[in-house]
């Protein structure tokens, strides 16, 4: 029996060769600039190592850069912050999320408890917590059962919970708090 080769796997050896032969050729040292065939590479120097430099301590009289990525003061909100118990603290994070109140809704984080003044950072946390559009079905999950009644609030000395029962895939919503003088805050949001 006598072997038929095909052309077509002919031409494909003979091309996958001179593939292969190209390839290297285009990597051999000698190849791959033509001003340095036949010559040496330079030696490889290696730097001299740096000695320590003692640290001295800034001197008072030596000004200091002043950072420059602190976030500029923010303005409070008009309207009186109600967190003294948490029914007033949700309905008065519904009603500021209505009005697009970013000041009144950074004031009930936990991060602004006790801060002197508001900053950009912030109003752009309290954005990102109530008023992103991502957050908008959870937050009309949220005023649905808040209006329904269909809640829990599990109080534990100076943390609580508050169980929403909002129905769908979710089921239930857990939102926690933390009080911190005498007034509640959403804790970890």
């Amino acid at each position: 029996m006598r072997l038929k080769v095909k052309p077509m796997f002919g031409i494909g050896a003979v091309a996958g060769a001179a593939a292969i032969a190209g390839i290297a050729l285009l990597t051999l040292p000698a190849f791959n600039r033509a001003d340095d065939v036949g010559t040496v590479p330079p030696p490889v120097t290696r730097p001299a190592p740096i000695a320590p430099q003692p640290v001295t301590p800034l001197q008072a009289d030596e000004a200091q850069p002043e950072n420059q990525n602190v976030s500029p003061p923010a303005d409070e909100s008009p309207w009186a912050v109600t967190n003294g118990n948490l029914i007033d603290l949700i309905s008065g994070t519904l009603l500021a999320r209505e009005r697009d109140d970013r000041a009144w809704l950074a004031r009930t984080l936990e991060s602004t408890a006790g801060k002197p003044g508001l900053v950009e950072d912030d109003l752009h946390a309290a954005h990102r917590q109530f008023l992103w559009r991502s957050a908008a079905p959870m937050w009309l999950r949220i005023s649905q059962a808040w209006q329904e009644r269909s809640y829990e609030i599990i109080e534990e000395g100076d943390n609580a919970e508050l169980v929403m029962q909002v129905g769908g895939a979710l089921g239930e919503l857990r939102i926690k708090f933390v009080r911190i003088a005498d007034a509640w805050y959403f804790a970890g949001i």
